[in-house]
């Protein structure tokens, strides 16, 4: 078996460490939930088609952007793996088995959200009643997306989705051995 083979992660390894990330983007967006029923009364109204871009910088900066920046900073750190990865023993390196450069990362991860992006641009158009006919596109396009990922995954040998293929990546199995926490043990006396 080549080695590409042998260091493809299970399906249930990937499911697992997704969900492990969704706890931690879930805490974020609790936090977030919290704070906008703080500062809710002090917002105006919204009031259709001029709060738009506004919205539409609102949700991408306070959530999808964080969640960006969650997944591409611990994907590009020592570890190379978010919280899930790291738990499952999953690690994201370049395509060719070095190691991925950020630039790589930060594609993977923009790639891999864009389905939650357009997902938040419909859900807000028809939340303000506006632009009906882009909030349809824009979900329909975030489902195809996800998709057209889950089958590329399922239908490639290395299980590399729609973000590893075009950022260059894939996620590997790493060793048992690389544990959450790394440093040695103390010899206190």
């Amino acid at each position: 078996m080549e080695a590409s083979m042998q260091t493809r992660p299970g399906w249930k390894q990937r499911i697992l460490a997704s969900l492990v990330d969704y706890l931690v983007i879930a805490a974020w967006l609790l936090v977030l939930t919290g704070f906008s029923f703080v500062i809710a009364p002090f917002l105006p109204p919204l009031t259709g088609r001029q709060d738009l871009l506004a919205t539409d910088v609102i949700v991408l900066g306070a959530t999808v952007f964080p969640v960006w920046l969650y997944l591409s900073l611990t994907e590009a750190s020592e570890a190379a793996g978010t919280l899930g990865k790291r738990v499952q023993h999953l690690a994201v390196q370049a395509a060719d088995g070095g190691r991925a450069p950020w630039p790589r990362i930060a594609l993977r991860n923009v790639v891999k959200l864009l389905p939650w992006q357009l997902a938040h641009l419909g859900v807000s158009r028809f939340m303000l009643d506006q632009q009906f006919g882009v909030a349809i596109a824009c979900y329909v396009a975030s489902w195809l997306l996800l998709i057209a990922t889950i089958v590329m995954a399922a239908r490639d040998p290395q299980r590399r989705a729609l973000h590893d293929r075009l950022a260059g990546t894939r996620v590997i199995t790493t060793a048992q051995s690389n544990r959450l926490v790394t440093r040695p043990p103390s010899t206190s006396v």
